[in-house]
């Protein structure tokens, strides 16, 4: 008994001894500034330590036979310690689920909201949760990515939730079906039929409007328009707009007592949407094109001059050009002729500068035929005596005196057209380009009508591009190089007018000339399109 209690002092006090020899020498060895993080590091390691012992004494005890609960009572901290972890990573767990599913709702109310910026965060956050539907989840992000305009990706989700051969989703098969309806329509072609009607058959909501749109588009661009009318009728009970393009397909049927019957219908339908929501433009002017369908051309005007009258609208002003020049044509006509239609083609081209059907008709016009070219003169010179649509007038008899080979008259109307009205050299500029894109083109009168343009407005780039085309066309290289440059020089879109100059260049001998521009075309067309990063 003796001898164990004097083995337990003796090593007691070695170990005591070691300890002090250990904490002297660290003492020694570590520099004041590096005594605190000593400290920390040994506090840690003798931490892992002694979990370390209390886990393997835990080992022990449930591999013994015959356990001492002493055993139990020192392997406590590393029981509670795996208790702990477990609850920690169960707790996680349902949080990410939970977390998952809030993120799913709050994206799928902020689609609703039309906030699609948000709703692309919540659903990528939500991407990161488990247990949460997956093809719920990638419809709702593919949405999104459709409401930002990037269309492109939301087709590659979709594409994946709803393959060809397969029944996917069935939202994801509409969409796909809707969104290849509209690049037909832009493009005129399809490149897979047969997936097209894959989607349109396996797709929801069949009886929608945007879903019956594309099965009329489909049986369109196939040839059956018959199928197509019945698609089109059906989308019409929900978009009264629809008629419009039924009436379209009964004449190209040529039934054109269905063409009558299907645009007083649509005059009907579009009345009541206007009159539901008239501050909407489109709702007007849907109702103004089913009025200048029908005929009734002073109530179109009235309504598209209202729209204007409470804020600036371009498709207001293309469609009553269009009323304008159906007004001329029949004044043209009727018995009282050019002097009463006239007004029409000046007020059409008041409204839009570049209404190719009113400047077509001008170029008509005024290429009358010899029997009628003293009668076109003496029309135009009473307008211009009575005060009537005098800008215009002097332009046209300037324009007619230009084709007739009277070049001191046609230039004195064109000067006094372009003081009487500012938009004249806009319109001169346009109808130069029209005359020079004909079969048999006018140059030199085309020359003559855009000379007055630039000469009223060196700077503009469209007047100066318009004459370096017509240089071109007359083979006059240098002149049409030196127009393009001066273009250039102003120009919002650069790279048509560096693409040209490349190819003059190339013409004129200068290749390493040639070369600068295209370079110069490159990089305005890589700055102006940079590629989506991915």
């Amino acid at each position: 008994m003796f001898k164990f209690w004097y083995r337990y002092r003796v090593r007691r006090e070695m170990r005591r001894q070691a300890a002090a020899q250990r904490a002297t020498s660290l003492r020694r060895k570590t520099s004041w500034w590096k005594a605190p993080f000593v400290w920390l590091h040994r506090q840690f390691t003798g931490f892992v330590r002694s979990l370390s012992r209390s886990l393997a004494t835990w080992i022990d005890y449930l591999s013994k036979q015959k356990r001492n609960w002493r055993d139990l009572l020192i392997a406590l901290p590393a029981v509670g310690l795996l208790i702990g972890f477990v609850s920690a990573t169960a707790m996680g767990h349902v949080r990410q689920r939970e977390s998952g599913l809030k993120y799913w709702r709050a994206g799928e109310g902020a689609l609703a909201q039309q906030n699609p910026e948000d709703a692309l965060i919540y659903f990528q956050k939500a991407m990161m949760a488990e247990n949460v539907n997956q093809n719920d989840l990638m419809f709702g992000l593919a949405r999104a990515y459709e409401a930002t305009n990037q269309k492109d990706r939301a087709d590659v989700l979709m594409a994946t939730l709803a393959g060809v051969g397969v029944n996917g989703l069935p939202q994801a098969h509409r969409y796909l079906a809707i969104r290849t309806a509209e690049k037909v329509a832009a493009t005129q072609t399809i490149d897979d039929l047969e997936a097209w009607h894959w989607h349109l058959t396996h797709a929801d909501q069949s009886r929608s409007a945007p879903l019956q749109k594309s099965w009329g588009m489909y049986y369109l661009i196939g040839g059956d328009l018959e199928n197509a009318i019945n698609h089109y009728k059906i989308a019409a009970d929900e978009e009264p707009a629809m008629w419009l393009q039924v009436a379209e397909l009964y004449a190209r049927q040529n039934d054109m007592d269905a063409v009558r019957t299907t645009l007083a219908t649509a005059r009907q339908r579009l009345e009541q949407q206007f009159l539901r929501d008239p501050g909407k433009a489109e709702n007007r002017l849907l109702y103004a094109t089913s009025l200048f369908y029908i005929g009734q051309l002073p109530d179109a005007e009235r309504l598209l001059k209202e729209g204007l009258d409470k804020g600036d609208n371009s498709d207001f002003r293309k469609l009553l050009a269009a009323v304008f020049i159906r007004m001329y044509d029949v004044e043209l006509a009727s018995e009282r002729g050019i002097e009463s239609a006239f007004k029409f083609l000046k007020l059409a081209l008041d409204y839009d500068q570049n209404f190719t059907p009113a400047l077509s008709r001008l170029v008509a016009f005024a290429r009358s035929s010899p029997e009628r070219l003293e009668e076109s003169r003496e029309a135009i010179r009473q307008l211009i005596a009575t005060g009537n649509s005098s800008a215009m007038a002097h332009f046209t008899l300037g324009t007619i005196e230009w084709m007739a080979g009277n070049n001191q008259l046609a230039l004195l109307n064109m000067q006094q057209a372009i003081q009487l009205d500012p938009k004249m050299p806009i319109i001169a500029n346009n109808v130069a380009y029209l005359m020079a894109q004909e079969e048999n083109p006018d140059l030199d009168a085309a020359l003559n009508l855009v000379n007055q343009a630039v000469e009223s407005d060196p700077a503009n780039s469209e007047f100066r591009d318009t004459r370096g085309d017509i240089f071109l066309q007359r083979g006059e290289l240098a002149k049409s190089a030196a127009d393009f440059q001066a273009a250039l020089e102003t120009a919002r879109n650069p790279v048509p007018l560096q693409e040209k100059l490349a190819k003059l260049y190339d013409q004129l001998g200068d290749v390493a000339m040639a070369s600068k521009f295209r370079e110069a075309a490159s990089k305005a067309q890589s700055a102006a399109s940079p590629e989506r990063s991915p």
